[in-house]
């Protein structure tokens, strides 16, 4: 059986802690941080105390026998005494003598807070008990922890809360005027400095000067398993699992989503395939319909490519020489207004120009350009009224 640490919250902060092993309970408290508790809490079961402030234990009366309806009956028991709605209540209960029920209530945003930071080390707790049910109780004897300015009181074998401790003796007066069955109290002081409040003083009590975690050890045997909080939706399994069992479920669901996440490529896959084979046949037959010469098809993509590239090389060997003339005549017929263009007629890779010049110098002139980038030749040149009128035939050097 591993071993179990009594685990506390101290200075009521989840940064501060206490912790003692219920194997050696006369040994002395550890304290630290978080980080320090689970490097100290390795191969061992936790036991978590819960501020006694922060959970409201009350005992009421219900006849109710069925545990159905006494789940379903118990928040209306209980709405008149809790300061909020009873659905932000996690509540777990006792079944008593007498149709009496002892009932544990605790903030589901409280018991969130306090079991968070045990989540986030990684550390799983077996129970989580409000502090006050382990404190020492026997009939006939209350039982007391005074910490600093702060007290935890049992006076009943289910009752009992925390405290300022300046409060005590109205809290105690209160309890026996309830009928609470203790007549003495045994009081815990955290240590010998503490002072007790007044009037509690001067009674002939039992006091006790030791550590808190001691003075609760004795009392976990005690605790009842059906006001542990973990309950419900805060429920941890109690089976010890081994090293592989702890990552099974884990391992399960990687196992399932890497069969559906197959599943989906494999279905995939087959889908792209069919769309290619459909592509292929079409790809096939518009090459048809685009080089009817090409008879026998290998390989699409580079038959493809090849006739491209002998389109390609017609295309500029025509079009690319063509619009090289056409844009170096362009420019310097924009430069000579004195000669205008009448018309063009490109033939066997010549552009043939008829143009209008005001004399035969300016149509001189205008050949002299040209021939700085192209070859030049006057096939006729007439004088007229008008002008002279002459066709150039203007080729690439």
């Amino acid at each position: 059986m591993a071993e179990k640490l009594l685990v506390r919250f101290t200075a009521g902060s989840v940064d501060n802690l206490e912790w003692l092993s219920l194997a050696e309970p006369n040994s002395q408290p550890a304290s630290g941080t978080m980080t320090e508790l689970a490097a100290a809490a390795q191969g061992k079961s936790l036991l978590l105390l819960l501020p006694a402030a922060s959970v409201l234990l009350l005992e009421i009366e219900l006849a109710i026998k069925n545990t159905a309806q006494l789940k379903k009956a118990l928040p209306f028991a209980l709405e008149d005494l809790l300061a909020e709605d009873v659905e932000n209540y996690h509540l777990v209960w006792l079944k008593q003598d007498r149709d009496k029920l002892a009932v544990a209530a605790v903030a589901h945003e409280t018991l969130t807070a306090w079991l968070a930071p045990f989540r986030e080390a990684g550390l799983l707790l077996d129970g989580a008990y409000p502090e006050t049910l382990c404190l020492p109780y026997r009939a006939g004897q209350g039982a007391l922890l005074i910490e600093g300015n702060h007290a935890v009181l049992r006076s009943a074998a289910y009752l009992g809360g925390g405290l300022d401790a300046v409060f005590l003796p109205q809290l105690l007066e209160k309890a026996r005027i309830e009928g609470a069955d203790f007549e003495t109290l045994r009081i815990c002081k955290d240590s010998e400095d503490t002072a007790l409040p007044d009037g509690l003083a001067n009674l002939d009590l039992d006091i006790l000067i030791d550590k808190p975690l001691h003075f609760m050890a004795s009392a976990t045997e005690l605790l009842p398993a059906e006001l542990n909080l973990l309950s419900g939706a805060y429920a941890v399994s109690n089976r010890k699992l081994g090293s592989w069992q702890q990552w099974l479920p884990a391992a399960i669901i990687v196992c399932v989503a890497l069969a559906a996440q197959s599943y989906a490529l494999l279905h995939t896959y087959w889908q792209q395939q069919a769309e290619l084979s459909a592509l292929e046949a079409k790809t096939q037959e518009l090459f048809k319909q685009t080089f009817p010469d090409v008879k026998r098809i290998v390989n699409v993509k580079a038959q493809a490519d090849q006739q491209l590239a002998q389109l390609r090389k017609q295309h500029d060997f025509v079009g690319s020489g063509f619009m090289r003339l056409i844009y170096g005549s362009g420019l310097v017929l924009k430069d000579t207004p004195a000669v205008r263009l009448k018309k063009l007629n490109f033939l066997n890779g010549g552009l043939q120009l008829h143009l209008l010049a005001g004399d035969i110098g300016q149509l001189e002139q205008f050949k002299q350009q040209l021939q700085s980038s192209m070859q030049v030749k006057i096939q006729s040149a007439d004088s007229g009224a008008n002008g002279v009128e002459a066709q150039l035939e203007i080729r690439e050097k």
